[in-house]
């Protein structure tokens, strides 16, 4: 839609992990040294975490592009499995004739294809995405799999890449065995402002834009602050910002665009992770004063609804006293005398705190209708697609 109009060969922010996209940032540096020295090294168990959208599959999928032609190697991203269900898998990506899918029958056949891959002068590899998603029984059993080995050589490396959630997992005492073999770890953070700044114009030059500069300084901020260095949703939003702007016919994508995409997105009920209530607002100092605003909005209705209670119960009140002192006139003696007095002083002083809490509470609706008035007030814009319709 909008390749032509920016200069673009190809759309730079497709959600695909595309390794000739990837960009090392300095955390994606560190994640590749240490899985690249785990399977140089052939180092038992390497593990690699990371947020969802972080670039791990990307990773990956550039890790399978550089692995030499004496490596085999499997990938397995189905893992909500037993482990009898696993071997099957592990050896469909071997390539493994199976005869059965017994448990042992299956471990005796991957052993013969390990022994003579190792014989053949390769190494065999296995790679697990979503390992967050593996039952803690089949990691204890895939520790067994380490224990295959020839002439002091692992007969298979494995890579765990996985959520957050597998760090949590692996920390169970129960797998402390598995843990204790894990040589390997990295984990993927967001990349700093610096890095998402580099990062979109590294993606724009890759997709042949002459102009790597779309994204002014304040929106690249924006990003930053919204996605908090996420690479899946800043694609997502710079996707969306580029559709937007080429609706407006803008060549340049400012602040203004991110926040009206973010303000789309939160109006669909779709909001990025990080994403406040006040990201859509000028400056910090505006967004703190909303985040103040909407505190104080929040603490006035539930204090509102405290008062208006309250006050139900005061006239229930009011009413059950002036019946009691309606019965008590009805009597003369001294007694009654003195315990109509204590009513209606009591009845004064409850309608007292009732007329400052109404007059309150006129205060509070008469602050809501200036705040209506001026939000009213306000200019409304044309709709984004109302726009990409002229197009």
């Amino acid at each position: 839609m909008y390749k032509d109009f920016y200069g673009l060969k190809e759309k730079p922010f497709n959600l695909n992990p595309d390794p000739s996209y990837i960009f090392w940032s300095k955390g994606h540096e560190h994640a590749y040294t240490h899985l690249e020295y785990a399977i140089s090294e052939n180092k038992g168990f390497g593990i690699i975490t990371g947020e969802v959208g972080s670039g791990k599959t990307t990773l990956l999928y550039y890790l399978l592009h550089k692995i030499p032609q004496n490596l085999q190697v499997a990938l397995i991203n189905q893992t909500d499995v037993n482990f009898t269900q696993f071997l099957r898998l592990l050896c469909n990506e071997f390539d493994i004739k199976v005869t059965k899918n017994e448990k042992t029958i299956l471990l005796q056949q991957l052993q013969e294809f390990l022994i003579e891959t190792f014989a053949a002068g390769r190494r065999a590899i296995l790679i697990i995405d979503e390992a967050q998603n593996l039952p803690d029984k089949t990691i204890e059993e895939l520790r067994m799999l380490s224990n295959l080995e020839m002439e002091k050589e692992h007969l298979i490396q494995i890579i765990l890449v996985g959520q957050p959630e597998l760090k949590d997992k692996l920390r169970r005492r129960h797998l402390r065995q598995f843990t204790q073999r894990v040589t390997v770890h990295a984990h993927l953070v967001g990349m700093s402002s610096e890095d998402v700044s580099h990062y979109v114009r590294h993606r724009l030059k890759i997709a042949g834009a002459t102009n790597q500069d779309i994204f002014t300084a304040e929106a690249l901020a924006s990003l930053h602050r919204h996605t908090q260095g996420i690479p899946r949703l800043i694609n997502i939003l710079c996707d969306m910002a580029m559709v937007f702007g080429y609706a407006d016919e803008k060549q340049i994508i400012d602040r203004e665009i991110i926040d009206e995409v973010l303000k789309n997105r939160q109006d669909g009920g779709i909001l990025i992770d990080g994403q406040q209530e006040e990201e859509n607002e000028i400056d910090k100092d505006e967004e703190k004063t909303d985040t103040r605003d909407i505190t104080i909005s929040k603490m006035v209705k539930k204090q509102l609804l405290r008062l208006e209670r309250q006050l139900l119960v005061q006239q229930q009140m009011i009413v059950a006293l002036e019946n009691q002192i309606n019965d008590h006139s009805q009597r003369h003696d001294t007694r009654d005398e003195l315990v109509i007095e204590l009513l209606k002083l009591l009845k004064s002083n409850l309608e007292s705190r009732g007329k400052a809490e109404i007059r309150y509470r006129q205060l509070l609706d008469r602050v809501a209708e200036l705040e209506t008035k001026a939000a009213h007030g306000k200019t409304p814009k044309t709709s984004f697609f109302s726009r990409l319709q002229k197009k």
